[in-house]
């Protein structure tokens, strides 16, 4: 990383980047409007965020959620099913 600008080199070459206007500034973040005109800060927040089993539940004022997230990810069997040859013996 030299200044703003970022480098990576590998087998492949060399890549650059520069991440000057990536990034918000302090000023740019201040200089939003976050006002939702509500001046309850009871509803504004989760209070507990919890996972038992594949069951993800999220609780705020206004009560609990939950979702079952089972059968959304690929489990590791499916994952080691995948047909990933690509018949390419060189790794770079």
């Amino acid at each position: 990383l030299t200044g703003t600008s970022i480098t990576v080199t590998d087998a492949g070459g060399t890549l650059s980047q520069d991440l000057d206007g990536t990034f918000a500034t302090d000023a740019e973040l201040a200089a939003l409007n976050t006002d939702d005109a509500d001046a309850d800060p009871t509803n504004e927040y989760n209070t507990a965020v919890g996972l038992t089993g594949t069951s993800i539940t999220v609780t705020d004022a206004g009560g609990t959620l939950s979702q079952d997230l089972d059968g959304t990810f690929a489990t590791d069997a499916e994952l080691a099913a995948l047909n990933t040859d690509d018949a390419d013996a060189d790794p770079t």
